[in-house]
């Protein structure tokens, strides 16, 4: 149970890169700094069979940006279901965000995670009861799911190589590594696009994370896969889109 459990973790640092690569039904009128709201569902596949859904979405909001995240799947005995949203502004180019929290049910224990950044009093407060958590401030900080985002919108700016400082759901700093490896037609539920194919790095040679996003849908994140030990951990891919 515990290494089926395993191969089904579908943690939001990986699934889906998920999502920021967001919508325009006019690419090349959309600004480099802002992003564009809209509505996506993904096909959760493993062997090309399907095992769930997901759904990612942006929203404007006065502050900013709300973006969230939600999936139920399922696989023999094993279910997860998990929602999680990220709230920001963009200052600059950069991403700024405020809160974070996730929400997972299912098969094992559930769990509740939550991220407060201040960015006038530079403090990070963590989990449900905001403690503060006593660590030095970082300019470059985004979180589990807001790293996604800024993807979209370094994409959007010409770049192929990324590296993101990112919290995880304890508050603790992580390093994140990408860079663009080529372009290809893919054939999804969705529809044939033309996408481009962006590889993690660093990530040692067990674990292999690829995503693809669509500069046409205003680099809409398409498809993600992930394999570790070689098995296929996932497969996720566009089905619907919402603008």
């Amino acid at each position: 149970m515990t290494r089926m459990t395993n191969k089904w973790r579908l943690s939001a640092s990986f699934f889906l890169l998920f999502s920021s690569l967001l919508s325009a039904e006019e690419p090349a009128a959309a600004p480099t700094n802002q992003i564009s709201p809209f509505e996506a569902s993904y096909n959760v596949l493993r062997s090309d069979k399907k095992h769930g859904e997901a759904k990612r979405y942006v929203k404007v909001t006065e502050q900013g940006y709300e973006l969230g995240y939600s999936s139920d799947i399922s696989w023999l005995i094993f279910t997860d279901k998990r929602s999680e949203q990220s709230f920001f502004s963009i200052k600059d180019g950069r991403i700024q965000p405020s809160r974070y929290v996730m929400q997972r049910s299912g098969s094992g224990p559930n769990r509740y995670y939550e991220l407060n950044l201040n960015w006038d009093t530079k403090e990070l407060r963590v989990e449900k009861a905001k403690k503060l958590k006593t660590v030095q401030w970082n300019e470059q900080w985004l979180d589990p799911l807001s790293y996604h985002s800024q993807l979209a919108l370094d994409l959007k700016a010409g770049k192929t190589e990324f590296v993101y400082q990112v919290l995880n759901r304890h508050g603790e700093e992580r390093k994140y590594s990408f860079k663009v490896a080529g372009e290809e037609w893919l054939s999804l539920p969705y529809g044939k696009v033309k996408a481009v194919r962006i590889e993690r790095t660093g990530t040692g040679p067990d674990k292999q994370v690829l995503a693809w996003v669509a500069p046409e849908l205003d680099y809409l994140l398409v498809r993600l896969w992930q394999a570790e030990d070689k098995v296929e951990q996932f497969d996720i891919q566009l089905a619907t889109l919402k603008q």
